[in-house]
């Protein structure tokens, strides 16, 4: 199909050529003036039609483009939103992960510092009881001496 412009180019030129024919028509006394005012208002809604008619079609034209294009964005949209949710889900199971890893290394260093409380405890109390031997072999060796 031509482009809007051919055709409001070709609605021109066929305006003219009609107008040019009634004026010829009513200069010939082939016709009367109002009869020729009828035809050429009927000429004008004829294009006034034909050009709603035109602009009608290509706004539906664009309106198409532009569902085509909300549908693109949608299904784009569709696909980020599904994407999003996997990620949150391997986010989910990755918290989950961590929070058990931490558990489990609280778990290893409160076990570690309970182990080294008790040996500084029974350290502690080693040192006395060697503190107490050497007390009392310094108290052998000065009897003995």
């Amino acid at each position: 199909m031509s482009s809007p412009r051919r055709l409001a180019a070709i609605g021109a030129l066929l305006a003219v050529v009609a107008a040019a024919a009634l004026v010829t028509l009513v200069l010939a006394g082939r016709t009367t003036a109002g009869v020729a005012a009828a035809t050429a208002a009927f000429l004008v809604l004829l294009a006034a039609l034909a050009f709603l008619a035109v602009t009608v079609r290509r706004l539906d034209g664009k309106a198409h483009r532009i569902d085509l294009r909300v549908k693109k964005y949608e299904a784009e949209l569709a696909r980020t939103t599904t994407a999003l949710r996997a990620i949150d889900t391997r986010l989910g199971l990755l918290v989950q992960a961590v929070e058990e890893s931490a558990a489990r290394r609280a778990e290893d260093i409160g076990a570690i510092l309970a182990s080294l409380g008790e040996d500084r405890v029974n350290a502690m109390a080693r040192a006395r009881e060697v503190e107490e031997l050497r007390a009392e072999v310094r108290a052998l060796a000065g009897d003995g001496g």
